[in-house]
């Protein structure tokens, strides 16, 4: 089997206003080498690119061109605002 056609399941767990758009917790399944920014992709919260999203791999902050692996645990955080 080729390589490229391998998969990898990602759970994804989203917090703050990113709970409106999608589950709250969920297991993703993409191609492996994937990026951050591809899952991002997939689950159609680009926007969220540009109004200070971070993100966290297995309890790690990282950025966005960080490599998925099969397992993997990513928590998106949105900003935080208020007073």
């Amino acid at each position: 089997m080729a390589e490229h056609n391998e998969s990898i399941s990602v759970s994804v767990v989203a917090f703050g206003p990113l709970k409106d758009e999608i589950p709250s917790t969920q297991i993703v399944v993409l191609e492996k080498n994937s990026t951050i920014k591809q899952l991002i992709k997939v689950l159609n919260i680009e926007k969220w690119l540009d109004k200070g999203l971070t993100v966290a791999l297995n309890d790690n902050l990282c950025d966005f061109t960080s490599t998925l692996e099969d397992q993997d645990s990513l928590v998106l955080l949105p900003p935080v605002s208020g007073g």
